[in-house]
Formats: structure tokens, sequence, C-alpha cells
């Protein structure tokens, strides 16, 4: 006998257990937690010897962090139907552990009535994952100079402010930015759509990480090279605009700090990216919620997206500058991961490949961009163009290339005759995109500003010159050996 478990969403309803859908997303759930120690490797990879080990800290506290965090309030908060407004969930309903003996609706028919579900335990234990993922690619996005214990402290301030009131706003079946069509009256029945976190976590991720870099301030690496740079009497300008770090430079060897070049280890950052490469299947593929065609499509975008977008990239490098650059590459798979992930449950097979060129050709104008104009802001790993341009752009055409046929949902794409519906879709879209860039930037610039004032955020000159690993850790990635 199929067993029955009352509905999440109604406590009147009770709803089957759907087997499959469990063991699905479970198997989903463990391919995420994959990426986490994966974002790590690849921030290690890419930075410089001395920041390894709190680059894979890093990684590592946000899945703890979170998952604490997530079970006692996160969860109740970002997914509860009990909306206060559509803004936040009400926080007791699944609070400390609370509500998870119901079942998480994952099949409707087509009405909207849920046919089936699986656990909710389940169902908390995936978005988990999720939320942990865009910690990490925080963190990511912001190597080398945040204190591990001022991170720890924002570890906490996105578990149970930002990521539920985002997730909430997008994911909740009543919040507000899901249903902005019938809030707003543009269109009935419609709003927002992300299919595995376009918004909620890589928009999130990349714009917080530009945020906090710029409030943290360029490295003393990326200061000294400036100087040099932008220095008056060359006549290419004033450096005032870029924010001194706290202690002088005075006994420091800046010749030495501006030589010490980014990448520890490609082959490390490479695993990292095919480790990430993995997980994804888990990521997107799983938002399905269940074992359907959807997933089977969802995982081709994931896969065709990915691997286009990773060769245009690694041939734009070698156009550009001539090298077939494996950062532009490992840049390129990542950025089509992230522009087809808000799509991927909606498009098909010539809609992921368009996407994964598109991709591709967004990442490195992104990345070039963003070195000659905003050269003062210090991303090494490539965050801010990798998933937060991306991840704008990935939302932003949604209504673009959905296929109703793939998506279940009744509302075309414009290129697949959606007309102006479609383009008031995309309007809607345009407005989630922007409500939660401003929200994620602002929400971690003031963060750093407001955390200044008690504790210290930012590595001084000597703990940054010293390396993090020894600053805040009292340990190095690579220990000399001495032979007896």
């Amino acid at each position: 006998m199929d067993e029955k478990l009352v509905s999440a969403w109604d406590s009147a309803a009770s709803l089957a257990v759907n087997l499959p859908a469990t063991l699905w997303m479970l198997l989903a759930t463990f391919l995420v937690f994959i990426m986490v120690p994966s974002i790590g490797l690849l921030e290690a990879g890419l930075t410089r010897p001395k920041n390894v080990v709190h680059a894979l800290m890093k990684s590592l506290s946000a899945v703890g962090v979170m998952s604490v965090l997530f079970v006692l309030v996160g969860f109740s908060l970002s997914f509860n139907p009990e909306t206060i407004g559509g803004f936040i969930g009400k926080p007791f309903e699944f609070g400390f552990g609370a509500g998870l003996e119901t079942a998480w609706p994952v099949a409707f028919d087509s009405k909207g009535t849920a046919l089936n579900g699986v656990p909710t335990s389940v169902f908390m234990l995936f978005q988990t994952m999720f939320a942990a993922v865009t910690l990490a690619l925080i963190g990511a996005g912001v190597p080398e100079r945040m204190k591990f214990g001022a991170w720890m402290l924002y570890c906490v301030f996105v578990s149970i402010i930002v990521w539920p009131l985002l997730a909430h706003w997008v994911w909740s079946p009543n919040g507000i930015l899901g249903t902005l069509g019938t809030v707003t009256g543009l269109l009935p029945g419609l709003g927002v759509k992300d299919f595995a976190g376009g918004t909620v976590v890589h928009i999130q991720a990349g714009v917080a990480g530009l945020a906090i870099t710029m409030a943290l301030g360029a490295s003393v690496k990326r200061r000294q090279t400036l100087t040099l740079r932008f220095r008056p009497e060359t006549g290419g300008g004033s450096v005032s605009r870029i924010r001194p770090v706290d202690g002088d430079l005075a006994g420091i060897d800046t010749a030495k700090e501006v030589s010490e070049k980014y990448g520890y280890s490609l082959p490390l950052a490479v695993v990292g990216t095919a480790l990430l490469w993995l997980g994804w299947f888990g990521f997107n593929p799983g938002s399905s919620l269940d074992l359907t065609r959807q997933s089977a499509m969802a995982a081709i975008a994931t896969n065709t997206a990915a691997a286009a977008a990773g060769m245009v990239a690694l041939m734009m490098a070698k156009w550009l500058d001539g090298k077939w650059d494996p950062v532009a590459a490992i840049s390129g798979i990542l950025g089509g991961l992230v522009m087809i992930t808000p799509n991927a449950g909606y498009v098909d097979a010539l809609g992921s490949i368009i996407l994964g060129v598109l991709a591709g050709v967004v990442t490195i104008v992104a990345m070039k961009a963003m070195d000659k104009y905003l050269y003062h802001i210090d991303d090494p790993v490539g965050g801010f163009p990798v998933h937060g341009v991306n991840g704008i752009v990935g939302t932003a055409i949604v209504p673009l290339f959905a296929n109703p046929a793939v998506s279940g949902i009744s509302q075309a794409g414009f290129f697949y005759g959606g007309g102006g519906s479609a383009l008031t879709w995309f309007f809607l879209q345009v407005v989630g995109v922007i409500v939660v860039s401003v929200v994620s930037f602002a929400a971690s610039w003031f963060f750093v500003k407001i955390a200044e004032s008690f504790m210290a955020v930012r590595a001084s000159v000597s703990e940054e010159v010293q390396g993090l690993d020894i600053a805040d850790h009292g340990v190095e990635a690579e220990v000399e050996r001495i032979s007896a």
C-alpha cells in the first residue's frame, strides 16, 4: 500500500508519497552537495598558495552554518506557503524541525491540484544544499581579503535573512516575485520563473561577491598594480578612487607581493570545474522534483549548454589572446552552466545550444570588460562575470526561449509564438532581476560597512601579505618536509 502523508500545503489533504521522486531528489541532493567542496577546489586552484586553505574552509563552513540554521528557521522562512504578504514565510510552521512528517507536493494535475509528493524532510535537505552552494559561491568571489570570523558572521546573516527572503520571493508558492503577473494583473497566473536558481543562487552570489569586494577595496597586490598603471606622472590619471587598506606598506616587500601570481594549481581548478559540472546534474534536473521528461530535458540542456559555452570561450580566448587559455575554458563552462540554470527545465536541445553559445560570448566579454573598466575591483576567480552576469542575462531571457512542450507552462516563449504576452513576461523577469540584484548588492555592502564598526572584516596589510592560511587558520597548504 502506498504511504500517505498530510500535505505540507494543505493540512486537510493527504498525498501519496512518490517513491521514484523521493529517490531521485535524494540522489540530486547528494550531487548538489558535491558542488560545495568543488567550489572550494576551484577557488583554491585559482588563488595564490598562501590562501588555499582559507578558500577550502569558506566552502566547508558555508555548508556547516547553513545546514544548521536552515533546519532551525531558514526553511520555514523560505518555503512556508503561509506567507507574510508574499515577502517572507511564517517562521514556526516548519521551524526547529517541525512539519517534516508532511509531504511536499511535486506532481500536479492540469488544474494545479497536488497529486503526490515527497517527504518534506527530503525537499528541505535538497534546498539546504542549494542555500549552501549560494554561500560557497559568494565566498569564492571574495578571495584573499575577508577575515574568516567575518565570513562566519556573514554566513549567519545570509542564512537567516538574505537567502530566505530571495528564495521566498521567487520559489515559494505565494512569493511576491513568483506571483508577480497575478499581483500586478499584467499576466495572471504567471510571474518570475527561475527553474533552478538563476536569481536566487547565481545573481545573488555574483552580485553579493561584487558588493563585498567593492566594500573591502582592492587587494594590496591590485593596489600596487593600480599605482603603477595609473601613476599621475605618466599621464594616466589619479588612483585616489582606490580605497586604502588598513595599515601602511612600511616594511612590506610590495614588489614580491605584486609578483606573486594567481593560480596555485590549474589542475585543481579543472578538477573542481569537472566536479561542479557533475553536481549540476543534481542542481538542474533535480529541480523538476520528480522523474519526468522535464528532468531528462533539463539534463540534456545542462550538459549541452556547458559544453557549448566552454568551447566558445576557449576559441574566443585563442582568437583574442592567441592562447588556448584553460581559465577561459573553465569560466566558459561555468558560465554556460549558470546561463542554463534558470532555463534548464523550459528549453529544448536547440535552445540549450543557443544559450550555451551566448554564455561563452557573454563570459569572455564580461571578463574582458571587467579587467578594462573595473580593474580596481579585485575578482581573480571571476565570480561576478561568470555568475552575476550570466545569471542576470540567463534569467532575463527565460521568456524568449521557453518551449511549452518542455516547460509545462501554458505561456510560450517569444521565439515559440508567445507574442505580446511573452514580452510582458519578459518585463516581469527583468523586474525580478533588478529587484534581486539591488537587494543582494545592498545587503552585502551594508553588512561589510556595519560589521566593520565592531570587528575586523578585512585582513590587515600584514595579514594579507602573509596570507590568510597562516593569519586565520595557522596552517599552510603545503608543509615543507625535512628528511631525517
